[in-house]
């Protein structure tokens, strides 16, 4: 592992110690942890267009159904892979995955997503210890260390770029731009895309959605929230699940004895001439 994939593994582990000290010592268990919503730029277009969704992008996501920790077997954390043993109990994956709905929902912010994922795990918990950490770790953990960091050695870390990673690239991934005037016609044709593959019976013979102007009265303004409504109603045919890439496990510098013999020999060389040196005391 290159050094700063390893340095950036470290600030996670130290930013996920601080967090379960922090939840625990406050809540009096992790059901304190709470933080607040990230603030991530929207997604931008030249004046005189808007962003509305692509048609063929798939929703992906990561998910989280092997986060489950014991509390008593946090002992046994390996940093390579967090999530390694935990088994049983509430899992929070379907907040993962509605989570990450949100953030490929072009138009959606970053704080809606947050807030969609607070609110889906404190519905799951209900208090449990074991839940509530597996949903703090999964809030903290949920990309994976970023080996890209690599390219550019000397960018200092950014927690809050790293916050709005996963965001960042839904939106740019889910969303494009076209002419405000074409906005409604682009939105219906994200409509009817959506339903062509997952309900057709929402469409008529000719292939245009049925009762539109319902829609547009019901949707008309949110069209982000309908759209996000949509994937989390089908998400076990929209959303493609993927595995979540591990870092390879922390490798110690090899140990070079010239290295350790040259510093000897400074030190050496220091001590003879400090005994070589005048005696100037009186």
């Amino acid at each position: 592992m290159a050094a700063s994939c390893q340095e950036h593994l470290r600030r996670l582990l130290l930013l996920l110690a601080g967090a379960i000290t922090l939840a625990y010592g406050q809540g009096g268990g992790f059901g304190g942890y709470n933080p607040p919503a990230p603030i991530c730029p929207a997604f931008s277009c030249p004046s005189g267009q808007k962003a509305v969704g692509k048609p063929d992008h798939k929703i992906w996501s990561y998910g989280c159904k092997d986060a489950g920790m014991n509390i008593l077997s946090a002992a046994n954390f390996d940093a390579s892979n967090p999530f390694a043993g935990m088994q049983g109990g509430k899992s929070v994956n379907k907040c993962c995955i509605e989570r990450d709905i949100c953030k490929q929902t072009c138009g959606m912010t970053s704080k809606e997503c947050h807030e969609t994922f607070q609110k889906c795990s404190a519905k799951i918990c209900k208090g449990d210890q074991n839940c509530n950490l597996q949903a703090m770790m999964s809030e903290i953990m949920s990309e994976p260390v970023d080996t890209e960091s690599d390219k550019d050695k000397d960018k200092k870390y950014d927690p809050d770029e790293y916050k709005c990673k996963g965001y960042n690239r839904g939106q740019k991934e889910a969303c494009m731009c076209v002419p405000k005037k074409e906005f409604k016609a682009a939105t219906e044709n994200n409509l009817k895309s959506f339903y062509s593959k997952f309900n057709p019976e929402k469409l008529n013979k000719k292939g245009e959605i049925k009762d539109v102007e319902e829609v547009w009265k019901k949707w008309k303004g949110k069209e982000p929230a309908m759209l996000m409504a949509l994937a989390t109603k089908y998400k076990d045919k929209a959303v493609e699940i993927r595995v979540k890439p591990k870092p390879p496990p922390y490798t110690p510098p090899a140990y070079d004895a010239r290295e350790d013999a040259s510093k000897s020999d400074e030190t050496g060389a220091t001590a003879d001439d400090a005994s070589e040196a005048p005696d100037t005391t009186q």
